[in-house]
């Protein structure tokens, strides 16, 4: 009986890595289409109707679209690649290998951090107090998206400096040539920037939204752009949780495991695991769009903007007095 358990063992575990590797690559494909193509259509809403232009969560997403595109066409366009058919261009090109986790990075945090300005300023904006209300204004928001981008250009400057192309053993790697900053990278940027920081921030905040929304008094004295967007917000919160939920845990688990002696089954069943995993965490990026839909609102906005790009449809259209008068005559 044991001897059929250790040879059926391998196969088991071929058959589980063929099974993840598969819908891996399934579940890429989807993220990446549906992403670029709900991303591209969040553009031509916010161009068409411009509220980014004097709301700060309007800013915020419309900031957002741009860098979930340039996350998921580069991080995981790559992804894809490397999991689904073995290529691998960090290991072929020296400043591809230099550049691409760091730009990646750059995006994946900036957008965490916009997400979570969002959520704030969805708190502000449905607070009961009128001055807290003014807080969230479009000029403050223009700052934040500036000094958002600018900080985390600066903080990954060191990671295309000591990320490199190596060859061990006749063996090409792309690996953090220092170790006190890969481990920084690994601890600091991807668990905590991308990950825990995240959840936390968002779940108080998401949480303090709706309890404050539940005053029926402070609803009332919302404009109706203001309310679409703090629905908007909260749903675009709950995608970060289902999604990001998965990553944080697989990362807190490789932390916690970091020191244990693992076998060859077991890194052989954790390896595909921690690898689809990976592709789930782009979900984030891909997902803003099908989230905004649920609001009724913006799915009227959807269809007005495709018809006006599509068919030279304008609607609240103004027409000169001789036009009006020859129209009633």
């Amino acid at each position: 009986m044991s001897s059929n358990n250790n040879t059926s063992m391998p196969l088991a575990i071929l058959q589980l890595q063929s099974a993840f590797r598969y819908s891996s690559l399934v579940l890429g494909f989807i993220l990446l289409i549906g992403g670029v193509l709900g991303n591209i259509l969040n553009i031509i809403v916010f161009m068409k109707l411009r509220n980014y232009k004097n709301n700060a969560c309007s800013l915020y997403m419309f900031v957002r679209t741009f860098l979930d595109i340039n996350i998921l066409l580069i991080g995981l366009t790559t992804r894809i690649l490397t999991t689904g058919f073995q290529v691998d261009f960090t290991l072929v090109n020296r400043i591809w290998c230099k550049t691409r986790i760091g730009f990646t990075d750059i995006n994946s945090e900036c957008t965490y951090t916009l997400i979570c300005l969002q959520a704030i300023d969805a708190f502000i904006c449905c607070s009961p107090s009128v001055g807290v209300r003014q807080k969230s204004n479009i000029r403050t928001a223009g700052y934040l998206v500036i000094g958002t981008v600018c900080f985390w250009c600066i903080h990954e400057i060191p990671y295309f400096t000591f990320q490199d192309l190596v060859v061990t053993g006749g063996t090409p790697m792309c690996i953090t040539t220092n170790t006190i900053y890969a481990q920084y990278h690994t601890y600091f940027a991807a668990l905590c920037v991308v990950t825990t920081i995240p959840i936390i921030v968002i779940s108080i905040f998401g949480f303090l939204t709706v309890r404050q929304m539940k005053t029926i008094g402070v609803t009332r004295t919302l404009s109706s752009l203001t309310k679409q967007t703090i629905s908007m917000a909260l749903l675009q919160i709950f995608a970060v949780l289902v999604f990001n939920g998965p990553n944080a845990a697989s990362l807190i688990y490789s932390l916690i495991t970091t020191n244990v002696v693992k076998n060859i089954y077991r890194r052989a069943v954790e390896q595909p695991i921690t690898s689809f995993i990976a592709t789930y965490s782009y979900g984030p990026f891909s997902s803003s769009f099908y989230c905004y839909c649920l609001s009724k609102r913006f799915r009227k906005q959807l269809v007005v903007s495709i018809k006006e790009l599509i068919c030279g449809i304008r609607t609240n259209q103004v027409f000169p007095n001789t036009q009006r008068n020859r129209t009633h005559t």
